[in-house]
């Protein structure tokens, strides 16, 4: 469910480079349209839901959709606006790093609304389907440390800019070797907090199965709040820091790189900012 969230503000994520995302590969109205299925399937191949688990998440699905789409989409399009507007010039570093905490405040706003639901399925998982998700989570875990842990750390890096230079290009065309430098430069500087990443990601999983055993709602709840909404009360400081310098280090890059764009590279982010809000429109305006 924490992926479902999530989900639902990676559109607007990707535009300045906040989060690199899957959504610069496919259509986002396409994804948007058919959340409700595929999330459900995605909840269904973590633990086998029942008939009527079945119904449950696909009726509680469709009325998050609903939510959605009434209250942030609209949101959502003022923000590309915003973007657009100020595309023809160079962003800021302050200005990229407001936007990602208005893109954070998105998403509290989203895990804030269907942390009840989460919690209410939570408590009807019957051991079986724990132990199913316990499952899914260890093989979920040992696939993303082969992933993560793969060839050197230079190898690592080298895929890291390739990767970062493939979303930015999604967004703004062919960057020249200058620009290039630009991004492998701050990937350079970056932290790799891997393992920090991977303890987190086993912690959060740990304890988001004690909270579905407690079978507590009022209790999931909270303990859901404090794991996806309060990472610094938990985090150790060491990691806290890591992630500062990252955010700081990106807003930097994307303030440096917007003021090497090309007159033919803003018109390419712009076109593509008018796409999102053009999908934005329809689905906002579809039942």
């Amino acid at each position: 469910m924490r992926r479902s969230a999530r989900f639902l503000v990676l559109a607007a994520a990707a535009l300045l480079g906040v989060a690199c995302t899957r959504l610069a590969y496919m259509s986002a109205s396409v994804a948007y349209t058919n959340a409700t299925p595929m999330l459900a399937w995605m909840v269904d191949d973590y633990v086998d839901l029942s008939a009527s688990q079945k119904e449950w998440v696909h009726a509680r699905l469709e009325n998050a959709m609903a939510w959605h789409r009434a209250r942030e989409l609209p949101e959502y399009r003022r923000f590309l606006a915003s973007v657009a507007d100020r595309s023809g010039r160079p962003f800021t570093e302050a200005e990229v790093a407001q936007a990602a905490a208005d893109l954070h405040a998105d998403y509290a706003r989203v895990v804030e609304h269907v942390l009840p639901d989460v919690a209410e399925f939570f408590a009807t998982l019957d051991d079986r389907q724990l132990a199913q998700l316990s499952r899914k989570f260890a093989d979920g875990n040992r696939r993303m440390t082969r992933e993560t842990t793969r060839g050197t750390p230079e190898e690592r890096r080298a895929q890291s800019v390739k990767r970062a230079i493939g979303h930015l290009e999604e967004w703004i065309g062919k960057l020249d070797d200058a620009q290039r430098a630009i991004v492998a430069a701050r990937e350079a500087a970056l932290p790799q907090p891997t393992e920090d990443w991977l303890a987190e990601r086993r912690y959060r999983q740990a304890e988001t199965l004690a909270l579905a055993r407690s079978r507590d709602r009022a209790r999931i709840v909270a303990g859901l709040h404090r794991l996806l909404l309060e990472p610094d009360a938990w985090r150790r400081p060491e990691y806290r820091e890591k992630l500062r310098i990252r955010d700081q280090l990106t807003a930097r890059m994307i303030a440096d790189l917007s003021a090497t764009l090309t007159p033919a590279q803003r018109a390419h982010l712009q076109r593509r900012i008018h796409g999102y809000m053009q999908d934005i429109t329809r689905l906002a305006s579809s039942e």
